[in-house]
């Protein structure tokens, strides 16, 4: 197992999107086997999902995080421990034994200003069906069948 730690300054980064190292711990069975760091090569966070995938990470622990990136790590199947600070090394061993820490429901939720979203919906993505996709429908001309 590959456990991923969001790493700045030898604690666990506060905010996961703005992290660019993360601390990889391998265990085998209950005993880690190894540990280092490893960098995240660009400024986005699709980086990070990159890293993540390509260093087979099977758990996440990190600080504080946003929608948009939970929900791709979970798509991808990482397990993700959100609300985590101090220590990298004590969060790994909690994690391994099964202590409970962190926060669950952690998450930056941050507002898009769109003028063409009458819906005000919280979106990180293309446009919902309600948003855009409708209002351009309701301008095409519906062609008799015959």
């Amino acid at each position: 197992m590959n456990i991923g730690v969001a790493y700045e300054n030898g604690q666990i980064a506060s905010n996961l999107g703005s992290c660019k190292t993360v601390m990889i711990v391998t265990v085998e069975g209950r005993e880690p086997t190894g540990k280092r760091l490893a960098a995240v090569q660009g400024d986005s966070t699709t980086d990070l999902i990159k890293l993540a995938s390509m260093e087979k990470l099977d758990v996440l622990i990190c600080g504080s995080l946003g929608l948009a990136i939970r929900n791709a790590l979970e798509m991808i199947g990482l397990v993700l421990v959100p609300g985590c600070e101090g220590s990298p090394e004590e969060a790994v061993a909690k994690f391994i034994v099964g202590e409970k820490q962190g926060d669950p429901t952690l998450l930056e939720i941050g507002r898009e200003e769109d003028p063409d979203d009458p819906m005000a919906c919280m979106h990180d993505c293309a446009k919902c069906a309600g948003c855009g996709p409708v209002e351009i429908l309701k301008q095409i001309p519906v062609e008799e069948i015959k």
